[in-house]
């Protein structure tokens, strides 16, 4: 016979799936606060993607948007905790690994794939370190940080060979268990401010995305002495 009884399935130390009603109870029923942040994190990054080739100033915009998102689902989690952590990786993988290398790609064509897909390697590996780690300190530079470099770069122009060159030392960052700590306090109110001045003044006044990497770069270079 082709199929195999559910008695067979139960001795072989597996059962049946329920489908769509097992779904609904050990899944969506379990999504709390900070999940739903998550997820508005991932479907930024979607809405990124879908608006890269008519726009790429919207796509640059909805990745800020994401991180924006990944900020308030760190918040939300340390308060009322997590139930699905994993979703935040998933999210981050579409948001901060996929849509980046996607504008990076977009603008500067086949010349950047080899630093895409060293990008690509190394924020997988990142996540999957901080799925299994310590969720205190990250261990190697956070992807969003990561994202927002790359995106900004590729939106201001930067010359090819000198955008390559940012993108694999973010690449070695992202790698390398250099541990960052969690921006907290009057940091996250700042870039949070800076980032909404990237948003609104950006496409009009390219400073402030410059700004906008300045202060990541500045996170990027002086938060690891911050680690004890």
């Amino acid at each position: 016979m082709g199929e195999r009884t559910a008695e067979d399935r139960k001795v072989e130390g597996s059962t049946p799936s329920r489908g769509i009603f097992m779904f609904k109870k050990t899944i969506l029923a379990r999504l709390s606060k900070a999940d739903s942040f998550s997820i508005l994190n991932a479907i930024f990054g979607i809405t990124s993607l879908c608006l890269l080739f008519s726009s790429e100033w919207y796509a640059f915009v909805f990745i800020l948007l994401a991180v924006l998102a990944d900020g308030m689902d760190g918040i939300v989690a340390r308060k009322y905790g997590s139930s699905l952590p994993i979703i935040d990786e998933f999210a981050d993988m579409i948001s901060f690994v996929a849509a980046p290398s996607a504008i990076f790609f977009n603008h500067y064509g086949l010349l950047a794939i080899p630093f895409i897909y060293a990008y690509v390697l190394a924020s997988i590996i990142h996540l999957l370190n901080y799925h299994y780690g310590t969720k205190e300190i990250f261990v190697g530079l956070p992807t969003p940080a990561g994202a927002i470099i790359v995106v900004s770069i590729s939106i201001l122009s930067f010359p090819v060979w000198l955008a390559c060159i940012i993108t694999a030392f973010i690449s070695l960052l992202i790698f390398f268990p250099i541990h960052y700590p969690r921006i907290e306090g009057m940091e996250r109110v700042i870039g949070a401010f800076v980032i909404f001045l990237a948003i609104f003044l950006g496409c009009g006044y390219r400073i402030f995305v410059l700004l906008l990497i300045l202060s990541t770069l500045a996170y990027v270079t002086l938060s690891p002495f911050k680690v004890r």
